[in-house]
Formats: C-alpha cells, structure tokens, sequence
C-alpha cells in the first residue's frame, strides 16, 4: 500500500510539473511574441509609464490576496463556506482599495510629473478587482494538483489580451494597449475560472478567517517585503530619471523575468502542495526537496547565464537596436536571477512546515539589503543593480543557514545539490565568452547560433562526463523509458 501511495505521489508530481511548465512555457511564449511585436511598435514611454504603475498593482494584489491560498492549499480540509467567506474577504477589500487608488491617481501623477498617469492609473487599477474574483478557483485547483485546466485557461487568457493588445498598438494607442492587455489577461482568466470551475458560493463561515490569517499573516507581510523592496526600483528610478529610462529598466527587468518565471513558477507551483502533503513524512520530504533543488540548479543556471552570452544579440535581433541601452542592466538582472528559484523553493520549504513567521524574516533579510541599494541609485541604474545582485546574494547565504536549522537541509548537502550546476555553468559562460572575443564571424545571425550550440554542447558534455543523475534522468524522460 505504501508503494503504490509513493508511486501515485510521484506520478502526481511528474505530471503536474509536466502540465505546470506547459503553463509556464506556454504563457511566457506568448508574452514573449506580444513583448517583442510592442516593442517594436512602442516608445520607451510607454513601457515606462505602466512600469511607474505596476509597484502599486502588486502591492494590491498581495493585499487583497493576504496569503489566503496559500493558508487554503496547505489545510488537510477546506468547506465551501469557508472558501466562500474568503472570496466575499478577497472582493470586499478590493473594492476598498481600488477605490483609494482611483482617488489618489492625481497624486502619483504629479509625484512622477507624468499628468499621463491620472486616467491610465483609473483604468489599470481595475485589473485589482478582476483578479480577486479567481483567487479561491486557482487555490481549489492548486489543492487538487489540476495544473492542466489551470494552464488551458492561462494560455486562453493570454493569446486573447495579447491579440488586443498588438492590434491596438497597430492602431496606434500607444501605452493604452499595455494597459488593456493586463485587464483582459486577468479579465478572460477570472471569467474562464467561473466557467470551468464547480465551486460556487455558499454561505459564509467567516470563522475560518481568523484561524487562516494567524498563518498568512505572515505570509502576506513576505510577500508585501518581497515585492515592494523590487518594484520600488520602478518608482525611484521614474522618479530620477526620464520615463524613457525606465523603460528600459523594465523591459530589461521584463526579459529576466520571463525566464526566471519559467523555472521558478514550474517547481515551486507543484512543489508547495506536494511537500505540504509529505509534511508528516519529514525524511520523505526532504528527499524530494533535495531532488527538487536539483532539477532548479540543473535549469537555471545555464538558462541565465547562457542568455547573459547572447544578450547582446537577443536584443538586437529580437528588440531591434533602439532598446540595445538595456543590454548592461538585462547582463547584471539575469546573474542575479540565478538566485531566484533557490530563495523560493527555500520559502516554500518553510512554509508547509509552519514556519511562516521564519520565512517572513528571511524576507525582511532580503527587503532590507535590496533598499540599502537604492543608495546607490545617484550613481547609476548599473550601480543600483550591482547592489541588487549583492543583497540577492547575501539572501542566498542566509537561507541556507536557516534552512537548516529549521527543515534539517544541511548546507553541505544544499552545496553538493546546487554547486556543480553553477560550476559547470560559470565554464560555459567563461569558454564562449573567450570563443566570442577571438571569432570575428560578422553575421549577427550567424553568431547566436553558434554560441547557442557552443554553449549547449559546454554545458551538456561536463554533466554527461560527470554523471549527472539530473541529466540522465531527463534524457531518459524526452526518450520515454523513464517510468512515472
């Protein structure tokens, strides 16, 4: 019985990790296609216009949202009046604060001195509201590991808004089309959630608020920590400089992010509801911690150091030149987007253990070091980021450190697991770089594919000789002889 539990537990996992990447591949594929044709066919003001905006769009969400799914995903049972007091919670504070935010639109306008901001922040803002309406939906699927009817519907969702969003720029509407494409994303989700889904609200037992808060308490605060201390660069660099230059932060911010989403979001969407499931199997969960890990070194570490290569002609070629000033800040985002999946997956760890109130202050940690940087910010953009990447860094150092002494991960063990990858990694960077300093190919074209192959053929070899079970168990996976 407790073989057949194990085997269903890992055929669970490998599918809703397999369903979770199509997700994340898929949507990101789309915002990719979306990003490159806006890109092309807007000004840096545009993009930095909504990028003035998105710190207070996130700050709002992680209100409204005030760590309740996770709270619900983690519970062994959940009612339909429980989770229909949480949806009459999540709407009810949206509406209060989009109504703050719709009276207080003048004022951001006139602190960015952008009179622009006053009625796009109006219509922005309601994409706060929509994305209340689905949040019970995405925990009950979460829960339930149905990560395929999660991924139809964000796919839906995005070739719809990114379709309207590039024939409105076509049209010339400008960052109007920008804005448009995050309402109806969240828009065509929330209403794709109530169509698909069979949860439909009850009466409400509010009760369950104050049993679920003492958890996500903390939760929220990470999340609000976490989320403020980056997005904040928006509102001081808008402030600083030009809107122009910070469209070209954000869009440099955009492209790390999209890969660093990927793998991040992939892992740790299905590895939060499988380790809370083992979470009274602790020699069991830390097992597939480990594992998990792994397959986040093995992943991201050659994907954000291989495009730190190619960054120059990612932009070029796929941007155009006109967003080639991005290129510094995109290089110095992406090494310190290699730290990203780690500091997640260690919160997540903490989280289905109960730790919620440690997680919270490995995210205080964090939040404090990356506003220290924001001194930096007289400087340059450069200097400021140089200062994200430290304070990312001295995040990592302290994770490992509470990691183990709450989950028993000890840090040699998160060294063995992570170390080789990056290892292996910095040596493909450091070999094609070298490549691509003596080569003089000429054709730009000509010269991504190569270092494409080379930069593979780097990572791929070093592993293979090594005896990467990561890697054999991923070829085998691609050739089908690898049993779920």
């Amino acid at each position: 019985m407790e073989g057949q539990q194990k085997s269903s537990l890992k055929k669970n996992t490998i599918v809703s990790m397999i369903w979770n990447a199509v997700d994340k591949v898929g949507f990101q594929v789309v915002a990719l296609m979306v990003g490159i044709i806006t890109a092309r066919l807007l000004s840096e003001r545009d993009f930095g216009l909504i990028g003035a905006l998105s710190v207070f769009t996130l700050i709002a969400n992680i209100l409204v949202e005030s760590g309740f799914s996770s709270a619900l995903i983690r519970r062994k049972e959940n009612t339909d009046e429980e989770y229909s007091a949480v949806f009459v919670f999540n709407l009810g504070l949206s509406v209060l604060i989009y109504a703050i935010l719709f009276f207080s639109a003048p004022l951001l306008a006139s602190f960015y001195e952008m009179p622009e901001l006053t009625d796009l922040a109006r219509l922005l803002f309601l994409a706060i509201v929509l994305n209340s309406l689905g949040i019970v939906q995405i925990a009950i699927y979460t829960r339930n590991l149905e990560f395929s009817k999660l991924t139809k519907i964000n796919l839906a969702a995005g070739v719809v808004a990114g379709v309207v969003t590039v024939w409105l720029s076509v049209k010339g509407y400008g960052y109007w089309a920008l804005a448009w494409q995050q309402i109806l994303q969240v828009g065509v989700k929330t209403l794709l959630l109530w169509v698909c889904s069979s949860w439909r609200m009850t009466s409400c037992n509010f009760a369950v608020l104050k049993e679920l808060f003492s958890f996500s308490i903390f939760i929220m605060f990470t999340s609000f920590l976490s989320n403020f201390s980056r997005s904040v660069y928006n509102m001081v660099i808008g402030k600083v400089y030009q809107a122009e230059r910070l469209g070209f932060y954000t869009q440099a911010n955009k492209y790390q992010q999209i890969l660093a989403n990927i793998i991040t979001s992939t892992l740790s969407g299905v590895a939060y509801p499988v380790l809370s499931s083992l979470r009274e199997e602790p020699g069991r969960q830390l097992m597939y911690f480990r594992k998990i890990m792994r397959i986040a070194s093995f992943l991201i570490c050659p994907t954000m150091l291989g495009m730190f290569v190619l960054a120059e002609e990612f932009v070029s070629i796929v941007l155009t030149d006109k967003w080639l000033p991005i290129v510094p800040y995109f290089k110095i985002l992406l090494v310190a987007g290699v730290l990203v999946p780690f500091h997640t997956l260690n919160g997540q760890m903490l989280l289905t253990n109960g730790y919620s109130n440690v997680y919270f202050k490995t995210e205080v940690v964090r939040s404090v070091f990356t506003l220290l940087s924001l001194l930096l910010i007289t400087i340059s953009i450069e200097a400021l980021l140089y200062g994200y990447l430290g304070a990312s860094v001295i995040s990592y150092l302290y994770d490992n450190y509470v990691i183990q002494k709450h989950c028993s991960y000890k840090i040699t063990h998160q060294h063995k697991d992570i170390f080789p990858y990056i290892a292996v990694s910095c040596f493909m960077l450091f070999a094609v770089e070298v490549m691509d300093y003596y080569a003089n190919i000429g054709n730009i074209y000509l010269q991504a594919v190569i270092k494409l192959i080379a930069g593979a053929a780097l990572y791929l070899l070093p592993l293979k000789l090594l005896g990467s079970a990561v890697l054999k168990d991923m070829l085998e996976l691609l050739r089908g002889k690898r049993s779920v």
